[in-house]
């Protein structure tokens, strides 16, 4: 579910944006919203992982060439070698090289890095290959789990999120281009779908459950997503 939006402007950034924006996710909503942060490589610096660990989650991100020597290491260990494991996820054979004992870089305050490999061969010959970084050690996600996690980026935000905002919800026709409209705007995007998604999930009748009456669902969902006023002590 699409949960915030931080919009950024010139001299900002996608980066500085992100932080900002997993900081307050963190502090506004329930401790366990999320596990996990999973992320493009320009965001395996050691601010944003640190920043996500003090949110309480852990982080999966891409490993690329901007750093050099952890991804040097790891195509040293990987390539030319069989894989750890080999699985197939949804019909795609997968090939899995997973170590969790390389060294993390100067800044970088973990104590190990753990580095995952995998080559995708999808039925039609087509073969896809990428590797991440991450704070989960092997006895908190094994390899296949650890893979499904990295490639849920692409279900959660392509499929699940752009292309449910487009097709359903008018995310392609932004009629107004103000700051301020355009944040507006967004922000009900994301809502649309947060309030179909529980529509779909508390009050349709899934499970043994009783489904609720639409006047219980409102009442839920207020609950829900409603904060405790603030009392005035002066």
């Amino acid at each position: 579910m699409p949960i915030d939006v931080e919009p950024y402007g010139p001299g900002d950034c996608e980066y500085d944006a992100g932080q900002r924006l997993v900081a307050r996710a963190a502090e506004n909503l329930a401790p366990r919203f999320a596990d996990f942060v999973v992320v493009d490589g320009e965001f395996a610096t050691a601010p944003f992982l640190h920043g996500a660990g003090d949110a309480g989650l852990h982080a999966l991100a891409r490993l690329k060439s901007n750093l050099p020597l952890l991804l040097a290491a790891a195509e040293t260990r990987f390539v030319g070698t069989l894989p750890t494991r080999t699985t197939v996820v949804d019909g795609d054979r997968v090939e899995l090289w997973d170590a969790d004992d390389f060294d993390p870089w100067d800044t970088l305050r973990w104590q190990t890095v753990r580095v995952l490999r995998h080559r995708q061969h999808k039925p039609d010959g087509t073969i896809i290959e990428a590797q991440w970084l991450t704070d989960f050690s092997a006895r908190q996600v094994g390899s296949s789990t650890l893979y499904r996690h990295a490639k849920s980026r692409w279900r959660a935000i392509e499929n699940q999120g752009f292309n449910v905002a487009k097709t359903c919800h008018g995310l392609e026709h932004i009629p107004r281009h103000h700051a301020n409209a355009l944040l507006v705007w967004w922000l009900i995007v994301a809502l649309a779908p947060t309030v179909e998604r529980l529509y779909r999930l508390r009050y349709l009748r899934r499970g043994v459950h009783q489904p609720r009456t639409a006047a219980e669902l409102v009442l839920v969902l207020w609950l829900a997503v409603g904060r405790a006023p603030r009392r005035d002590s002066g």
